[in-house]
Order: C-alpha cells, then sequence, then structure tokens
C-alpha cells in the first residue's frame, strides 16, 4: 500500500478473527475508529466483526500480509 491509500471493510460474521503484519513500511490499522500504529516487524490481531481499515502510512511502500480466521463451522 502506497502512503495514504486505505482499504476499509465492513464487519464481518461474529467470531472472525484478522492478523495483519507488516514487513516493510507501516501502516494505521484502524479497528471501530481506533488507530493503531503497525511498523515493520510488528503483527496485529483483531476480531473482524466491528468495522476496520488499513492505511498506508509514513513515507514509503507498506507491505502488509493479512490472513482471515473464520469460525468453526457445522461439523
Amino acid at each position: 500500500m502506497e502512503p495514504d491509500e486505505e482499504y476499509r471493510s465492513h464487519p464481518h460474521q461474529a467470531g472472525v478473527v484478522e492478523t495483519v503484519s507488516v514487513t516493510a513500511g507501516r501502516m494505521t490499522l484502524v479497528v471501530d475508529g481506533a488507530e493503531h500504529a503497525v511498523e515493520a516487524g510488528q503483527t496485529a490481531t483483531f476480531n473482524g466483526d466491528v468495522p476496520h481499515a488499513y492505511r498506508g502510512s509514513g513515507d514509503e511502500t507498506c507491505r502488509p500480509v493479512m490472513t482471515v480466521q473464520l469460525p468453526p463451522g457445522p461439523a
């Protein structure tokens, strides 16, 4: 993501957990309106059932890696 580039996400279903790791640059993670700085080498985990967004910060390209863990389904 380039500086100030933003990706917004609607809330997911209850039980969804997202993890984002920044491998280069810096990002601002916005979870339910609260902003959190995530620097290169850091990882953040949060419940994805609230509005959230990822925004490139600083003056260089941000390279995030994101995973989405879905809740267990019916057996």
